[in-house]
């Protein structure tokens, strides 16, 4: 019986090492929670006119054939991002100049409670340690 609760266990842990990847619900959901921690999160990041952000999903803008804009929550990447991981983003200039996007997994210091990003228009904040495209 020990040892089938050794394997039992063990086959679970994977689960538990992916459950470090916080998802935007878990984070708005309780976003006092997460501020001033180092988070992981996947999204879409997005960088256009006064716009470098992390959005749950990408959809059409609806303005010009197959444009893209971040959509639902969205928080503030600030500082950018590395110019090889920026250089390797898809692009796209229908709307003027140009904005890179692509799904990306992310850690950095989330920070929530104040005004952030262009003009204050974003609730959250992420200061990047780490970023990779994943898709």
């Amino acid at each position: 019986m020990s040892f089938l609760f050794v394997i039992a266990a063990c086959a679970t842990k994977p689960a538990v090492e992916e459950e470090s990847i916080i998802t935007f619900e878990q984070l708005i959901e309780n976003p006092e929670k997460y501020s001033s921690v180092e988070i992981e999160i996947e999204g879409y990041f997005y960088q256009g006119f006064e716009t470098i952000v992390l959005s749950e999903r990408l959809e059409l803008s609806g303005f010009a054939e197959s444009h893209l804009v971040p959509k639902s929550v969205m928080i503030w990447i600030e500082g950018g991002i590395p110019r090889e991981i920026y250089d390797n983003l898809s692009q796209q200039t229908m709307m003027g100049p140009m904005e890179q996007y692509g799904k990306v997994r992310i850690s950095g210091v989330f920070e929530y409670g104040e005004k952030y990003g262009h003009l204050g228009q974003f609730e959250y904040n992420l200061k990047p340690i780490s970023l990779q495209i994943i898709g």
